[in-house]
């Protein structure tokens, strides 16, 4: 039987608290939250895993006190939003002007620009909802993912690359072949005098099927 044992001052300073890298934000606020073993705040929910809700938080910009410490029931890690606008743009081709329809489909973390590539509306909803972003190699919902996948050894089309670089706002990152002059070419862009693998990197999509995580 789990029981409720809040955090009291005089046992504060004696409590082992392990530091998760989930980034937490509130109102813009960045928070570091961690879990407290044997010190379960609530029974139930998202977070109980099995021994209670044993996780707490602080400001990320402040040292730990028992002051700024708070119980901690919410998203582990980043949240995802979606932001839809349907818009009108003029265009003219062969002489011809008219109104056509368009619209900007964007994935948001912690609010702010995460993905702008093409999709349908039932795509972008799918990488949320499906767990698509929370089961990504990039562990996207921790801090600094972004950094941390730098320098990260990869396959590219079945070619070892490096990633080099992560393109903010555009869930891109730019790769490199590693140990090999420059990547092959593939059969279906032979005969394109447009498309070539002559840069010393490429702008990939990290839910591109061809980037493989694991090397």
């Amino acid at each position: 039987m789990v029981d409720i044992n809040l955090i009291d001052e005089q046992h504060f300073s004696t409590i082992e608290f392990t530091k998760l890298d989930w980034d937490v934000e509130v109102n813009g606020v960045p928070y570091q939250i961690v879990r407290a073993k044997g010190y379960a705040h609530c029974i139930g929910g998202h977070l109980d895993w099995g021994e209670g809700n044993e996780f707490w938080a602080y400001p990320l910009n402040e040292p730990m006190t028992f002051e700024n410490l708070i119980e901690f029931d919410g998203v582990p890690g980043a949240t995802w939003g979606l932001e839809y606008s349907p818009t009108n743009y003029i265009k003219t081709k062969w002489g011809e002007t008219e109104i056509r329809s368009g619209r900007k489909l964007l994935i948001t973390r912690n609010g702010k620009p995460f993905c702008d590539e093409w999709m349908t509306f039932h795509q972008a909803i799918a990488y949320i909802k499906d767990g698509i972003l929370d089961d990504h190699p990039l562990d996207l919902n921790n801090r600094d993912f972004d950094k941390k996948c730098i320098g990260r050894k990869v396959w590219w089309r079945s070619e070892p690359a490096v990633i080099t670089d992560y393109v903010q706002g555009q869930a891109c990152v730019m790769i490199a072949p590693d140990g090999i002059p420059q990547f092959t070419l593939p059969n279906e862009f032979k005969d394109d005098d447009i498309f070539s693998y002559d840069e010393p990197e490429i702008k990939v999509s990290i839910f591109d099927d061809h980037i493989y995580w694991f090397r």
